[in-house]
């Protein structure tokens, strides 16, 4: 057997799935304890079981996952870093943006934070216009005296952000390799490499942030290489990428900036990708882990943006649009000042985690609630493989909410699950119905150790219809890993009105991006005619300050420029609500995506048998509104074969998650043995 491994590293959890390459089906789910000390001991052990298992020849591809660049920049445990910049131009980075956003109202609003002191700040002498053309040749001088300054301070990694280098990156590669003679060590971060587009704040604080993350992520992802070769010689690891795609760590080494959202992305490629299995169009994914839940629209195809914030600190690379709170199974519940009833963002994590596992935590979670209520199982979890307290639960539960606000411990569990569930739906209808879409119209896909647990609340106050559970569904990102392709990003900032360009000239930038794309993949082992590419513009009307992402129609006729420009319009009515056909387009941002085709795996579906389903596996009492228990049966999914459908109020237990059908519910096993449930 050759197997394919995705290996997904949480916040709580690490979840693996293993691909039969041959028969194309998941042969292997299993999770793992992660360790958030030791980011890299969960994958040493996950290879060494599987070596000890299958032998080392039997792995030929590992994709990973994992929040190590997320974890570094959120917790603020990168390197020294040094910035050089263009003299006259030290305080780009301090200066920042007088525009707020949603805080803008916000008296106590904090800036965005430097990762970097000011004297830490060197301006050299260089200077080149908007075109790139040089005005003043880059100083020899200030740039050795820059680097040995600070090399004396003990900085690990500099960032080199020069003004317009995204038009000519001689002056900051010149720069480089000065650098690597004088202090080989230093990890460099270029801008024309990092974030090769305009307005310049952004772009050095992106630079800054990968100088910032860049050792520590380099080495975690060499290490992982690393270790694969050792124990799987024949087998090639790569990483998710925040742009859904996965990279070698030889393709990520410069600019490590890229994974800020390597796990979380998984799943949302996973999705669409059983979305068109099954001829679905619109869905929303929803993610809920230990620690997050991870939602996205994917109306066709997934959304994408090209700048995050990570706590304070703006991050300019593209991502799948993905929106992220602090709302999972480790939730910690609380009572606020008041009387007030606050569930997360804090989270019990991995160690100790929620009171249930019995491993030293005494703070009542979402986990624990859901104990409480008979939503999960008061005995053990994982197929049996982790026990679980429900004395402890109630204990926390009841000492922690219950008592304080003077109700019963039913009573406190109920409004833990009822305040994380309103959290979610809010932050649900934030990336849906502001953004013009109707969740109506939109299937549900859950998925996650706590996803399908949950949905069925998020999905009635959304008004929602359809939910699709997906097998396994709490190693659904992992699996979502192994039905991803390797990908290479290049854009350029170049100004062009639409009116003053023919498609020559567009197809002529186009094509010399598409070539360094192209010369990536190629080095990574893809032949020339397996690399797909993917165009698209950054693109606005004359003077906006901002841009809206267009995919590039094939540029082979006279009517393309007209028809980029249609295309532009309507992008733009969607997202805002509002289009000026009158006004003037023009490109800011050209960009492609390069991708190199991995083999998928098979979903075959089965034909249907009998409606009625089996014998519950048990009956336990389950509290859904109010106090009043009722006896719900409780499946177990392995059970369940397609064409089954199951009445709620019910239970379908499996190995990675539990999915709760509430009353009014129905669900039924289709032919992929996924669970397709209809909301009331």
């Amino acid at each position: 057997m050759k197997l394919r491994i995705g290996i997904d590293v949480g916040g709580t959890f690490t979840d693996l799935t293993g691909l039969d390459e041959e028969a194309g089906e998941v042969v292997l789910i299993r999770k793992y304890h992660s360790d958030p000390a030791r980011p890299g001991a969960v994958t040493a052990a996950i290879t060494r079981e599987l070596e000890a298992e299958f032998g080392r020849d039997a792995v030929t591809l590992v994709l990973h996952g994992s929040t190590v660049a997320l974890n570094t920049l959120l917790e603020e445990k990168g390197v020294a870093v040094g910035l050089m910049t263009t003299k006259g131009f030290r305080d780009v980075y301090e200066i920042g943006r007088q525009w707020r956003g949603d805080q803008v109202f916000d008296i106590f609003a904090h800036a965005p934070k430097m990762l970097l002191t000011r004297d830490r700040i060197f301006e050299i002498g260089e200077r080149l216009d908007a075109r790139g053309h040089a005005i003043e040749t880059l100083s020899l001088s200030d740039v050795e005296a820059a680097v040995r300054a600070l090399v004396k301070q003990g900085v690990e990694a500099v960032a080199i952000a020069f003004l317009f280098a995204y038009a000519n990156p001689a002056h900051e590669e010149e720069t480089a390799r000065i650098a690597r003679r004088i202090a080989p060590e230093l990890y460099l971060s270029l801008s024309s490499e990092v974030n090769p587009e305009w307005r310049e704040y952004e772009r050095t604080a992106s630079t800054v942030a990968n100088a910032y993350i860049g050792p520590p992520v380099a080495r975690y992802l060499h290490d992982v290489e690393r270790l694969c070769k050792e124990r799987f010689p024949a087998a090639r690891a790569l990483m998710m990428k925040s742009d859904g795609g996965a990279a070698s760590a030889r393709m990520l080494a410069r600019a490590p900036i890229q994974t800020i959202l390597s796990g979380p992305v998984a799943g949302v490629i996973g999705a669409r990708f059983l979305g068109d299995v099954k001829g679905i169009e619109n869905l929303i994914s929803f993610d809920t882990g230990g620690t997050s839940s991870d939602m996205a629209v994917i109306p066709g195809r997934p959304l994408f943006k090209s700048e995050v914030a990570v706590g304070r600190h703006p991050v300019r690379t593209r991502t799948v649009d993905i929106e992220t709170i602090g709302a999972g199974g480790g939730s910690i519940a609380s009572v606020q000042l008041g009387g007030v009833l606050k569930v997360g963002p804090r989270s019990a994590g991995a160690d100790p985690g929620p009171a249930c596992y019995d491993r030293g935590g005494s703070e009542a979670t979402l986990t624990d609630a859901l104990v409480v209520l008979g939503h999960l199982n008061p005995v053990a979890l994982l197929d049996g493989a982790m026990p679980i307290s429900a004395s402890r639960a109630a204990e926390a539960v009841t000492a922690r909410i219950a008592r304080p606000l003077g109700i019963s411990c039913v009573a406190a569990a109920a409004g833990i699950l009822r305040v994380l569930a309103s959290t979610v739906t809010a932050a649900m209808r934030t990336i849906s119905v502001e953004r013009g879409y109707d969740p109506r119209e939109f299937t549900l896909v859950a998925f996650g150790g706590m996803g399908p647990t949950i949905a069925g609340l998020v999905a009635a106050e959304l008004g929602i219809g359809r939910i699709l559970v997906p097998r396994d569904p709490g190693a659904f990102s992992a699996w979502g890993m192994l039905v991803t392709d390797v990908q290479q990003e290049k854009s350029l900032t170049r100004i062009t009105p639409l009116e003053a360009t023919t498609p020559d000239a567009l197809e002529a930038v186009f094509r010399g991006i598409e070539d360094g794309a192209r010369a990536e993949l190629v080095a990574e082992g893809f032949a020339p005619r397996d690399i797909a590419m993917l165009r698209h513009a950054g693109m606005r009307y004359t003077s906006q300050s901002y841009e809206v992402s267009v995919a590039v129609p094939p540029l082979d006729g006279p009517d393309s420029v007209a028809t980029l420009a249609r295309r532009f319009h309507e992008a733009h009515h969607r997202r805002y609500g509002h289009m000026a056909e009158g006004e003037p387009v023009e490109i800011v941002n050209f960009g492609v995506t390069a991708s190199g085709a991995l083999a998928k795996p098979s979903l075959r579906s089965r034909a249907l048998g009998p409606a009625a389903p089996p014998p519950p596996h048990h009956v336990r009492e389950v509290h859904f509104a109010g106090e009043a228990a009722a006896r719900v049966p409780v499946y177990r999914r392995a059970d369940l074969a397609p064409g089954m459908r199951i009445a709620g109020p019910a239970i379908i237990e499996e190995q990675t998650s539990t999915t709760v059908l509430h009353p009014g519910q129905n669900a039924a096993i289709d032919g992929y043995l996924d669970i397709e449930i209809e909301v009331g």
